[in-house]
């Protein structure tokens, strides 16, 4: 089921089937229905319990391999290491994103000739390796070099798993899942500080293995590698029927022809479209805001506010929590109403007052408080802008360019992210909150001025005075 986009060829002719079928028995054209609700149920209900709970593990991994450097950081590795010269913890983080961001577009095509079973496979695998080998480096220039690589084996599997929510489900359907995807994942990171304080604990003999920090990376990259070899037994196929019902259900929604794959240069047509770079700096600014708290929270729950190691360690996980339960209602709620834009920029301005008080706040229990909402601000907005570009992509084959170009960018966030936060400017960090309070600013201005423009091309297409929005007749943004 998870190569549903990947065979044309099955596509068409099922398709072709399909079509002969109803032309020859007098039923309707093709763009009724000819399944049953309890088929369409069944088709869904495999999605959400076989593929979508093994991506949310995944993906979960995944944010747990790329941020456990930060809780290595305070367990010894910074000492070991000499990460707290210069900027080297800096380098470190950044590095990660550069091949993060060159290989994001090039994995999204792989994956969708290849098919996600096998190449999902091969980069879960390959990423655990080098979380396994982060606990066996004696440099931090070899740290940086398998961070390097951590980068190029991760970039595939965020827009992978967002394209395949796209094609699967239809337009109002997506917040919830792709909140849910998220959010779930989410929840590795909540507990990740307290597994990796518990991990840092490990004591084996009297050599390197003593240092606690090199088990959070030993372990974790286990678990890592044991999950992409049972991987493929859940990332399974779906046979001809359940394709053609699970394409069919979105296509009709969009009003659209086949789904086929397209070229490079049709790739690069796709890419022109401005309203993708809009929906770039949205996630440009969701990316940067989550990165710079989840590398630097404990450092500055430690440095900041004064708590001692096993608290710093501890108190990092409520706050995704809170941000888990409080993502998961915005995004049944916008998927309710069916608006974006008003969610969106509650949750940005929501960030934004917990950096605040995180700044400016005098008590530790009140500045912990403002990490609550800061938290749940940054974090809610990373799968509500991938809902929101998906939204205003009509065609299928397009989605998956708009998610890569997108989580692409976001790379680019993440660089800000992992440098706005310098150790000189410890302990109040002043040029990384400014850095990061701006660009929620931004968020929410760009996020009101495109959903407005796209409101009234949909109010200039219901009155006739524009063509087809995006190329295809009857279909309308979500704003």
């Amino acid at each position: 089921m998870a190569n549903i986009m990947d065979d044309k060829h099955d596509i068409a002719q099922i398709e072709k089937t399909y079509t002969n079928t109803s032309s020859q028995a007098g039923d309707p054209a093709p763009e009724q229905h000819d399944w049953t609700p309890e088929e369409e149920r069944a088709v869904v209900r495999k999605a959400d319990w076989r593929v979508f709970p093994m991506l949310c593990i995944v993906f979960g991994l995944s944010l747990l391999d790329r941020t456990n450097i930060s809780a290595a950081y305070i367990a010894g590795l910074a000492k070991d290491l000499r990460l707290d010269i210069g900027s080297r913890y800096n380098i470190a983080l950044l590095i990660f994103f550069i091949g993060y961001a060159l290989f994001e577009l090039p994995s999204n095509y792989i994956i969708r000739r290849l098919g996600a079973r096998y190449w999902l496979t091969f980069l879960i695998i390959a990423w655990g390796a080098c979380v396994l080998g982060m606990g066996f480096v004696h440099s931090w220039k070899t740290l940086t070099i398998l961070r390097a690589l951590l980068g190029i084996f991760e970039a595939g599997l965020f827009p992978g798993a967002v394209y395949i929510i796209g094609s699967w489900y239809r337009q109002f359907e997506t917040a919830k899942r792709v909140s849910i995807f998220y959010m779930a994942a989410l929840l590795t990171s909540a507990f990740g500080p307290i597994f990796a304080y518990a991990l840092s604990l490990i004591r084996v003999g009297d050599g390197m293995y003593r240092s606690g920090w090199r088990w959070i990376f030993i372990i974790e990259g286990i678990a890592t590698i044991v999950a992409g070899c049972i991987a493929p037994f859940f990332l399974i196929e779906c046979n001809a029927r359940e394709k053609h019902i699970a394409i069919k259900r979105v296509s009709l929604e969009k009003q659209e022809g086949d789904i086929e794959h397209p070229t490079l240069m049709q790739t690069l047509s796709m890419l022109m479209d401005w309203k993708i770079g809009v929906y770039s700096i949205q996630y440009f600014v969701a990316a940067s805001s989550v990165y710079s708290l989840a590398f630097f929270q404990p450092i500055i729950l430690r440095q900041g506010m004064g708590f001692s190691y096993t608290l710093a360690q501890v108190l990092s996980s409520p706050p995704y929590l809170f941000a888990i339960i409080m993502s998961l209602g915005f995004a049944w709620l916008s998927d309710k109403i069916k608006m974006r834009w008003p969610i969106l920029i509650t949750q940005s301005v929501t960030a934004l007052v917990g950096l605040l008080i995180i700044l400016y706040a005098k008590p530790p229990g009140v500045r912990y408080f403002g990490l609550f909402l800061a938290t749940f601000g940054t974090q809610a907005n990373v799968p509500a802008s991938l809902a929101y570009g998906q939204n205003q992509t009509a065609k299928v084959q397009k989605r998956g360019i708009v998610a890569a170009a997108m989580i692409s960018v976001g790379a680019a966030g993440g660089i800000t992210g992992s440098t706005i936060f310098q150790s000189k400017d410890a302990p109040l960090y002043l040029p990384g909150m400014w850095a990061t309070i701006a660009m929620q600013f931004l968020y929410s201005i760009v996020t009101f001025c495109m959903s407005m423009y796209l409101k009234r091309m949909n109010r200039l297409a219901d009155e006739g005075k524009r063509p087809a929005l995006e190329g295809v007749e009857g279909f309308r943004y979500a704003p």
